[in-house]
């Protein structure tokens, strides 16, 4: 860790903070995982970052918001971009998130078909001025199933 001067080219930790929208803490803690370099010091103790980490912290923020976590942009970091293996990690990184999402997204669905239900019996229940169905399976999740199952079968689909 070297002692340097605050120069015009080098930012305070607050400086880099205030522009690049992440918290002091934030960076102390990328520093810390290895995404930002270790800063040089002042006489004061000051973390001095050089302007390019405004760079990396974008590039941070950026993969964030595809999904990719802290491990895996570290991971990205570390390529060399003139290499054409580099692409080829970065697009199998690609890969597992759209993987990801997809599973996700199929889980979502099942979770907008679960409420939609839930709803419909939350208004049959209004209408009638019985308990609320979603508070009752919550608390008992082997009832609804039982309830629904024999719902089904008078239904006839079972």
């Amino acid at each position: 860790m070297a002692l340097e001067r605050a120069s015009p080219s080098r930012l305070r930790i607050g400086q880099v903070a205030a522009q690049s929208g992440v918290s002091v803490d934030t960076l102390r803690y990328y520093e810390r995982l290895g995404l930002l370099p270790v800063s040089a010091r002042t006489d004061g103790g000051y973390r001095l970052y050089d302007p390019w980490v405004l760079d990396r912290l974008a590039f941070i923020k950026r993969a964030q918001s595809f999904g990719f976590t802290l491990d895996e942009i570290k991971q990205m970091l570390q390529l060399e971009t003139a290499e054409p293996e580099a692409c080829s990690r970065v697009l199998e990184m690609i890969e597992q998130k759209l993987e990801d999402l997809d599973r996700r997204y199929e889980e979502i669905k099942r979770l907008r078909r679960e409420l939609a239900a839930y709803k419909i019996e939350c208004e049959r229940a209004l209408a009638s001025h019985q308990c609320c169905p979603v508070i009752e399976d919550f608390l008992h999740p082997r009832s609804r199933r039982e309830r629904s199952g024999t719902r089904e079968k008078r239904r006839g689909r079972k």
